[in-house]
């Protein structure tokens, strides 16, 4: 169903390039794929994207198939979250981890599976949503309004994926004092002869942001499925405040995550609700989550499963992130003590997604972030009421927590505390040391490397030598 570029022939017979996909044929099996009936397809070298989507249930099943793809362990369902937090001083490895490794020791090499899958996953969901975008047929008046919202789904969800994919095989905004080293290449058509070079790390923002904005513009405030499973208008706002956040743009990062907080879609779980509301789906607090369904989940393939011992158990919390929460915390109960634990590997295990069978739905953004990214960004403007902000997360965390008065850059670090308190385990950790250049330091150490002074090429995955081999104009990472 999809026709290759062939590539050398690799020990593991990776012969993929995501930039030859044929996007038309995939979408036609997305169709297919969402319906009782199988359908036949024969080989195509090209099909336009007005023949690959004609009608509304064209579009409806072509955005889930998206949303499909976000739910992949290679993605949101695993190793997107789990690789970043491997590599900080959030997560020790288990003696018996075999999985990440090689990112938790910073010895990963550009045949990495994980790089190479996960690289393959985020162009398949830009190839298909680029078919979205660019599809121009006459549907109905009466389904025009739902076309448009799915467009709009299409376009902030491009911008979510580029995203992702900038902050994974690219080094932050601030690498450089104008943003102009290597990010990822943009491609905004399917064409299967395209060979792309990587754009500036500045051109992809301002597209990650142009997409956001256009997705915006298009949103209603009603998500397509009635759920936050899928995107609408605030979700929408809520991702591109983050994505300002890290470009450092403190305005517009508060002015949007004010838009969020004000807009009363959304509320803080209680303290007695919190520690349930991550084994339970699309909490009052939850703006935007991928789901994982009883009949459509990552199974043993789940983030879940490496952190607890009914699965692989192969990372543990450092002692160092769970000192930092105190006894009346709700958020230590994100802990669950091993007594089979023993030594440097003694005694938690991380319980903060607890399904055995991996249906704990990934929460991609939550209110509380969007407390933290208006903090942050009031923190780092001067403004001393980020400190309102700070106190209504840690304390709906722990009641007894006295309230925060720091001023000027004690401000800002009790933000980074509460953010690395509040976003454990949810991949953040190291990118937030990265945006403020500081080294991972692991001051427990079960890896073969204790210290990781920034700045580093080994802190972004490589580009997977699948693709250097088949795209000459493809530039790899340094020190890969």
């Amino acid at each position: 169903w999809c026709r290759f570029r062939i590539l050398r022939e690799k020990k593991e017979e990776q012969m993929k390039l995501i930039y030859k996909i044929n996007i038309a044929a995939f979408l036609l099996l997305a169709v297919a794929a969402c319906s009782d009936e199988f359908l036949e397809l024969t080989p195509h070298q090209s099909v336009s994207n007005e023949q690959a989507l004609t009608t509304i249930d064209d579009y409806n099943s072509s955005i889930t198939a998206v949303y499909n793809g976000l739910s992949s362990a290679n993605y949101y369902g695993r190793y997107f979250l789990l690789v970043p937090d491997v590599m900080s001083d959030d997560v020790k490895q288990h003696p018996s981890a075999n999985r990440a490794k090689d990112y938790a020791e910073y010895i990963a090499t550009v045949g990495d599976g994980i790089a190479l899958g996960m690289w393959q996953e985020m162009w398949q969901n830009i190839n298909a949503l680029n078919a979205i975008i660019n599809a121009d047929v006459e549907l109905p008046a009466a389904v025009e309004a739902d076309r448009n919202h799915i467009v709009g789904e299409a376009y902030a969800l491009r911008g979510l994926v580029y995203f992702d994919m900038v902050r994974m095989f690219a080094q932050h905004y601030t690498y450089t004092s104008d943003a102009s080293h290597l990010g990822v290449p943009l491609v905004l058509e399917f064409d299967q002869f395209n060979e792309p070079s990587r754009n500036t790390v500045e051109e992809v923002y301002n597209q990650i942001i142009a997409d956001m904005n256009q997705g915006i513009s298009m949103l209603s405030n009603n998500p397509r499925t009635g759920r936050t499973s899928t995107l609408n208008n605030t979700a929408a706002k809520a991702l591109l405040a983050r994505v300002y956040l890290y470009k450092e743009d403190w305005a517009n990062a508060e002015a949007l995550a004010t838009e969020v907080i004000n807009s009363g879609e959304y509320t803080l779980v209680s303290n007695g609700n919190y520690l349930s509301s991550w084994s339970s789906d699309y909490s009052s607090e939850s703006i935007f989550e991928i789901a994982m369904t009883e009949n459509d989940n990552r199974g043993s393939d789940a983030l879940g499963r490496m952190y607890i011992v009914e699965g692989y158990g192969d990372y543990l919390p450092s002692n160092d992130v769970v000192s930092l929460y105190s006894n009346d915390d709700v958020r230590r109960g994100w802990f669950k003590e091993d007594n089979f634990l023993t030594g440097d590997y003694a005694p938690y295990r991380v319980n903060k997604y607890p399904s055995i069978n991996g249906t704990d739905n990934t929460k991609v953004i939550r209110l509380s972030e969007v407390y933290l990214i208006r903090a942050e960004a009031k923190a780092n403007q001067g403004d001393n009421t980020a400190q309102a902000d700070v106190n209504a997360i840690r304390q709906r965390a722990d009641a007894t927590a006295p309230p925060v008065t720091a001023v000027g850059p004690a401000l800002v670090d009790e933000v980074l505390l509460e953010r690395r308190k509040e976003l454990a385990f949810e991949g953040q950790r190291l990118w937030d040391l990265m945006r403020y250049k500081q080294d991972v330091v692991r001051n427990q150490c079960t890896s073969s490397i204790c210290t990781i002074n920034y700045p580093n090429n080994r802190f972004i995955l490589p580009i997977p030598e699948a693709e250097l081999d088949a795209n000459p104009n493809m530039q790899p990472n340094p020190g890969y």
